[in-house]
């Protein structure tokens, strides 16, 4: 705007076409003379502006500020082509008698141009003729005006002839022949028609083809000059540039420029030439030595190179031009090699390698003297190995390899340094052609074998972990490198570097005389190497750590190693061990390091007998043992591979033991002989008191019982240690303290034989049991102290005794912790920490299903473990019939119990996001138990809504078939969970007539309710399941109903054995109680898993793999009802 405001728009004129309208006109800019533009609009039909383009000799060229300038011009002398937003009024199209005096003038100034190339043609000619001959300057006086008529010229200029990069460019100017000769000087072509410069209207057909084509050179601007858009000088490039340089040159018209850029003489298109190279010695100054510059020039011509693509040359003598040839070679390298410094001659002989290499066709310095050429060679990949210093081993591993490749006897390494190597030998210099492929797969082949690169032809396996991977080459003779095609050599430090181990010598000696005895052990590991024994104590833990990396193999248990293993050996060298020898030991050994630290470092290692018991028992084939008889003996009976001598029961006994129970009194007789303790946990009613008794007898007969037996049971079963020993072991004394009145009774309690008292004095009375010595200390329902942290658990652990026994017809109930604790109490530390523990054993079994370590664990607690399940003697027993009684809750009953799933559902939910499963255990417990209780009967919830339901389905279906049942005359037991729901059973009993007896927590004379029930005063028992699941003998009843059902399968199995059990004549009806489509059902199932793990603790079966509790549990258990 501020040039159009400034009337810097010096003209303007407009030309209408179809479609586009052309804008010319001259802008003063900052420049001299005023800027030339051309603008291009396109308008739609309604007269808007479309688009527009501008074209100016400004250094901006396009879209510049004079276009703008030029536009605002236009608009305000009412030419409106910019739009609706522009003020001025539309443009006026010419009308048709406009248009035709338009042509018409058109074509008389094309007829004008024609005649006035012709006159040019006969002034050139005379011209020409004038020069020749003496009258010429009398004929240019006579042509006068004629001669100075401009056309066109197409001039030749070398831009940097002298510098490293010199261009051809092509010129269009104007000028006319001086009268003299030779050529006034030249002016650029204008850029518009009608500017002092008619020559646009001569311009030949071959001329238009010129300016085209120069158009189209990168180097050419845009800018309009009629339909051309093109400076007048442009740099030769591409096809199209030597098209019009042919062209140019076929007009006549083109001349040479000289250094001012003024046409001289003309110049033709001449034939290719090719370029050549030659050396040119030059002296530097400041120095003696000699250098060499490369230069080029054209076969049989002194013309100049020109490096425009393609490159051309110029012979400004001869008047020629034309293309170039070089061979091979890019226009970039003819640049680099047209640069070329300089060189010394002893940086081309030391490089002469690379030089002939390089420079390809470009022949070498005379100065260096022709080499002999290796080619043709396939070389021969060579490894050297050698050992590494230890500070090494973590970059390269064991040993590194050196490559190197031979060519006929040339051995080097020279990847990276072409294809071409020069040699220096003592027979001279020698050009070697490599063969870098051949290499290359020489390379390839040792990274696939699991090497890399630390250094030039330097190669290493990193990591210690890998230090196996060079041992077993090593100890094969490196056949995987051989096998490869590696010629290998090797260091003499790597002579002898594997030692091969024999047989494995094991020795276990006893700290003291009497290995019977003893507590301590000492083992040591030798093994043969070249016929002597050497101590491979100091390489175990390797060993260990190597196995607690392996996985197990699923048959043995066992780890999976390879065959042999390699260990520091502590003259050098390694050791080879054969694994198969050692793999039973590395169980044991590697809970050894786990469990403590042990000194590997000396000739032996101290282990307690339980560690050397557990060692012993992984004896594996091909050992030879010395030492520990007695305890190798005691290993094998435990396992079972040899018999246990049979210990006959006293004649004060007054009962039969049946074979079975003999095997318990014998095995018991065993662990005690050897200082051992252990697990009886046959099935409830399988005399488990007995067989304890007997055993206690006998220890009085033999005069081993210099202090009691102290027997720790739950309250309710007190009572019926105390009958049992009256009735079968009447020799020998028993103590019952409980009570208030046990203080009284307490301080003769060591002048008895057995002395009975409850869990719960345990803690309570802790330093009455502490400071007294006991010869056995038997927990009976050991499963009581199945929390370690319990005080009960810990003040059991405290206990002086001599021996220790626990009884349980469910040593595990719902984790495997709770087999830990029990055997933290029988031996400690046998099991490990708790801590370790639970990685070995507890999180893989439980969490993971891993079956290897259910595996390990069995072979370890079995021995110490007697179990006998009532199928061992089912002939023994009367058949036991099962039945699940669904019942279907319905209408406000089955309302209640989705009103309260829904409640609880959000409620865990809730606790779930809130808190995690761990920390929402008395959330979901309460959830779980108000369902539960709505199953059983709405009345048992302290809810107001509960208050209304008067139905209770599975209460309407009890005592439907209670009756029926008594009138058949069968004997009842009935037990629940929920002590007030026999209380309401009780109401329902008393309004229809029937006589019962009801034990719980809270009953007094527990003996006199037992008595009533046995003794046929009454048919039906009801019971709660925690007062009465154990230690009741109740085989009168042939009929037992589980009310609800009990999260641990375990528990009600001992309740149902409170009937099915040794002394039980009759068949056994069980029937559970389950409302259907509730979380009752799905309690069944959840049995159904517990009930797997602890039978694969057991027999070995493997658990499912899935921890017993989870989230997606609780989603079942909260499941809608269903039918």
């Amino acid at each position: 705007m501020e040039l159009y405001r400034n009337q810097r728009v010096l003209n303007l004129s407009i030309e209408p076409l179809e479609d586009v309208w052309l804008l010319i006109g001259d802008v003063q800019g900052s420049a001299r003379h005023p800027y030339e533009l051309s603008i291009e609009v396109k308008r739609s039909p309604d007269g808007r502006v479309l688009e527009w383009d501008s074209d100016c000799t400004c250094p901006v060229s396009i879209q510049c500020k004079h276009g703008v300038a030029l536009m605002i011009k236009a608009a305000y002398k009412g030419q409106q082509i910019l739009g609706t937003s522009a003020p001025a009024p539309s443009f006026k199209p010419l009308t048709e008698q406009e248009l035709a005096a338009q042509r018409q003038a058109d074509l008389a100034k094309r007829q004008a141009a024609a005649q006035l190339e012709a006159e040019n043609q006969v002034i050139r000619w005379l011209g020409e003729l004038e020069r020749g001959g003496a009258k010429a300057p009398l004929a240019a006086e006579r042509s006068g005006q004629n001669l100075r008529h401009e056309q066109f010229l197409y001039l030749l200029n070398v831009i940097a002839p002298q510098g490293p990069h010199p261009l051809l460019t092509l010129e269009a100017v104007v000028s006319y022949p001086k009268v003299n000769g030779g050529w006034a000087k030249a002016k650029p072509i204008k850029t518009m028609p009608g500017s002092g410069q008619p020559v646009f209207d001569l311009a030949t057909e071959a001329d238009h083809d010129v300016l085209q084509l120069m158009h189209t050179m990168p180097s050419a601007a845009s800018s309009y000059f009629y339909s051309y858009g093109a400076k007048s000088r442009v740099t030769v490039e591409g096809k199209y540039g030597v098209q019009a340089l042919e062209l140019a040159a076929s007009t006549g018209r083109l001349l040479i420029g000289d250094k001012h850029g003024q046409p001289t003489m003309p110049a033709q298109w001449g034939p290719p030439l090719d370029v050549l190279w030659q050396w040119h010695e030059v002296t530097q100054a400041h120095t003696d030595d000699s250098a060499w510059v490369l230069r080029a020039r054209l076969d049989h011509s002194m013309a100049q190179l020109c490096l425009n693509s393609p490159p051309l040359y110029l012979d400004a003598h001869r008047g020629v031009c034309g293309l170039a040839r070089v061979k091979d070679m890019s226009l970039g390298q003819v640049a680099v090699l047209l640069r070329c410094p300089p060189l010394k001659t002893a940086a081309l002989k030391k490089l002469q390698a690379e030089l002939a290499e390089r420079l390809g066709a470009v022949p070498l310095p005379p100065v260096l003297e022709p080499l002999q050429t290796l080619t043709g060679v396939t070389p021969t990949a060579c490894l050297h190995l050698s050992a590494v210093a230890p500070a090494d081993v973590p970059v390269s591993g064991l040993m590194q390899a050196t490559l190197r490749f031979d060519y006929a006897g040339h051995r080097g390494w020279w990847v990276g340094q072409g294809t071409t190597v020069l040699i220096d030998n003592a027979q001279g210099r020698l050009l070697l052609h490599r063969e870098p492929q051949v290499e290359l797969e020489a390379i390839t082949s040792l990274v696939q074998l699991g090497l890399s690169a630390t250094g030039n032809g330097i190669f290493g396996i990193p990591g210690s972990a890998a230090q196996q991977l060079w041992l077993q080459w090593a100890d094969s003779d490196y056949a995987p490198l051989r096998e490869a095609n590696f010629d290998v050599t090797l260091d003499a430090s790597l002579s002898g570097w594997i030692q091969h181990g024999e047989a494995l010598d094991v020795r276990l000696d006893a700290q003291g005389d009497d290995e019977a005895t003893s507590p301590w052990f000492d083992l040591s590991l030798g093994m043969e190497i070249n016929g002597e024994r050497h101590n491979i104590l100091p390489l175990l833990p390797e060993l260990i750590k190597m196995a607690a990396r392996s996985p197990r193999d699923a048959a043995t248990g066992l780890p999976d190693i390879t065959p042999f293993i390699y260990l520091p050996a502590t003259s050098g060298g390694f050791i080879r061990l054969p694994t198969d020898n050692l793999k039973p030991w590395l169980g044991a050994l590697l809970e050894l390091v786990g469990d403590r630290n042990h000194d590997f470092a000396g000739d032996s290692l101290k282990l307690s007998r339980l560690d050397a018991m557990r060692t012993t028992a992984a004896l594996g084939e091909g050992a030879v043992w010395q030492g520990a008889q007695h305890l190798r003996e005691l290993v094998q009976r435990l396992h079972g591979c040899a018999e246990l001598p049979e210990v006959l029961a006293p004649k004060s006994v007054n009962a039969s033991l049946r074979p079975y129970q003999q095997q318990g009194v014998n095995w018991l007789q065993f662990l005690r002989e050897y200082g051992l303790a252990g697990i009886l946990a046959d099935d409830m009613g399988l005399g488990k008191t007995l067989q304890t008794l007997v055993h206690i007898q006998i220890e009085k007969d033999a005069g081993r019982l210099t202090h009691p037996a102290l027997i720790i049971a739950p309250v309710s079963l007190m009572g019926n240690w105390q009958r049992e020993a009256e009735r079968f072991c009447p020799g020998l004394r028993s103590l019952v303290l409980h009570g208030k009145d046990r203080h009284e009774v307490a301080g003769n309690m060591m002048d008895h034989d057995i002395v009975i008292a409850p869990y719960s004095l345990l803690h309570r009375d802790r330093e009455r049991w502490l400071e007294a010595q006991w010869h056995l200390v038997v927990l009976d329902e050991a499963q009581n102290i199945k929390n370690a942290n319990t005080h009960a658990a810990q003040v059991a652990s405290e206990l002086k005794s001599k021996h220790r026994l626990c009884l349980s017809g469910t040593p595990m109930e719902n984790h495997l912790g709770e087999i830990w604790s029990l055997f933290h109490f029988l031996m400690p530390g046998f099991l490990g920490s708790q801590k370790r523990f639970a990685e070995l054993f507890r999180t893989p079994i439980e969490k993971q299903g891993d079956p290897e370590a259910l595996q390990q664990l069995r072979a370890r607690v079995t021995p110490f473990m007697l179990r006998r399940t009532k199928a061992l003697v089912a002939h023994e027993l009367p058949p036991k019939v099962e039945t699940v009684m669904r019942v279907e809750l319905s209408g406000k009953q089955a309302d209640l119990y989705e009103t309260i799933r829904l409640g609880m559902e959000k409620t865990v939910r809730e606790a779930l996001d809130a808190k995690g499963l761990a920390k929402s255990q008395i959330t979901i417990l309460d959830a779980l138990l108000k369902l539960r209780q709505v199953c059983c009967d709405p009345h048992l919830l302290k809810l107001e809504a509960a208050k209304k339901v008067k139905a209770s389905a599975k209460l309407e279906q009890l005592m439907a078939m209670l009756p029926e049942m008594l009138a058949e005359g069968r004997r009842v037991l009935l037990f629940s969970q929920f002590t007030s729901m026999l209380s309401l059973i009780e109401a329902e009993l008393k309004q229809r007539g029937i006589p019962w007896v009801k034990l719980t927590g809270q009953s007094q004379q527990r003996d006199a309710l037992i008595d009533q029930f046995t003794s046929g005063q009454v048919p039906l028992f009801l019971i709660s399941l925690k007062a009465g699941g154990v230690g009741l003998n109740l085989p009168q009843a042939d009929t037992v109903i589980h009310y609800d059902p009990w999260w641990n399968p375990a528990v009600e199995a001992q309740a149902t054995g409170r009937a099915h059990r040794i002394g039980q004549n009759n068949s056994v009806w069980v029937v559970k109680l389950v409302a259907q489509g509730t979380i009752e059902e799905r309690i069944l199932a959840l049995q159904d898993r517990k009930a797997a793990l602890a039978e694969s603790m057991y027999s070995g079966a493997v658990g499912r793999k899935q921890p017993l509790f989870s989230e997606s549990d609780l989603a079942e258990l909260l499941k809608p009802l269903s039918t």
